[in-house]
């Protein structure tokens, strides 16, 4: 007869007379049989790992074996984070992801929330030129695996007032000023995280960004969706590794913080094969 564990997608297999354990299925892939599994691979899991019997060893590999995986990454958030002044724009998310940051994981999507950015909010006029041919980069390099959600960047001037008065204007208080403000992205990456915990599109949502705002996402999960493993990768310079925020680690299965040598070892190609685009000079 066969019994469902509460890992997922794995089942024991038992003989109908004994308890004794036959063999365990993942995915309907043996990872495990009694007649089979090299008996040095039990060992090291006895040793290492604590296991006290051959099922118990085997499954000890199991905790993290390829977990199919999405990656959510707040693009602004990343930008600002690590990769503004970097020579490291020219980044491919899956790689980074698949290769340099996860273990034992299979990356199913990244899903990379970012909005067009503005001319006037740029003090480079070709800025706008140079994100659009990254995000067609993108797009065309492994469509399969990187799938991109815009949302918008909204100008608005308001009045603010200064902190501290100008020698030649004593009597002026308040300056208008351009402020930029991303909408959607943040509740578009918090409701498909969300829907994809629960709809169990994935055994495991990294979420690549150290924005606070998407703490209700991983309580949501939590909640509702326990079997979810969640990671956070924060995109925080290592002199800055404090700031990591504590209302999205607290909820984080594990975190860890991006470096500069992450993004060295995942770039893009200069040229993107089978087509015409080129990485930036500036870039």
């Amino acid at each position: 007869m066969a019994s469902q564990a509460l890992a997922t997608n794995i089942q024991y297999l038992k003989t109908p007379l004994t308890s004794g354990v036959l063999a365990i299925h993942k995915n309907n892939d043996t990872v495990y049989n009694q007649d089979t599994t090299p008996p040095l691979t039990v060992a090291f899991s006895v040793y290492a790992l604590g296991a006290t019997d051959r099922p118990t060893a085997v499954l000890s590999f199991l905790k993290d074996a390829k977990m199919k995986t999405i990656v959510f990454i707040d693009g602004y958030n990343l930008y600002y984070g690590l990769l503004r002044h970097s020579p490291y724009k020219w980044l491919d998310l899956y790689t980074l992801f698949q290769h340099h940051i996860l273990q034992n994981a299979d990356v199913l999507e990244v899903r990379y929330y970012t909005a067009p950015v503005l001319a006037r909010m740029s003090d480079d006029a070709d800025s706008p030129k140079r994100q659009r041919t990254y995000l067609q980069a993108l797009r065309k390099h492994l469509p399969h695996k990187v799938t991109i959600i815009e949302g918008k960047m909204v100008a608005a001037t308001p009045f603010s007032r200064l902190v501290k008065s100008i020698a030649e204007a004593p009597t002026l208080d308040k300056v208008q000023v351009y402020r930029f403000e991303e909408k959607q992205s943040d509740v578009n990456m918090a409701v498909d995280m969300v829907v994809s915990a629960l709809t169990n599109r994935c055994e495991q949502i990294v979420l690549c960004s150290n924005d606070s705002d998407l703490t209700a996402a991983f309580v949501s999960i939590k909640q509702y969706a326990p079997h979810i493993r969640l990671g956070l990768v924060t995109p925080v310079r290592s002199e800055s590794a404090r700031a990591v925020s504590k209302d999205l680690s607290q909820y984080a299965d594990w975190s860890k913080v991006l470096s500069q040598i992450h993004l060295a070892n995942s770039q893009l190609p200069a040229k993107i094969p089978s087509t015409a685009i080129i990485k930036p000079d500036i870039w």
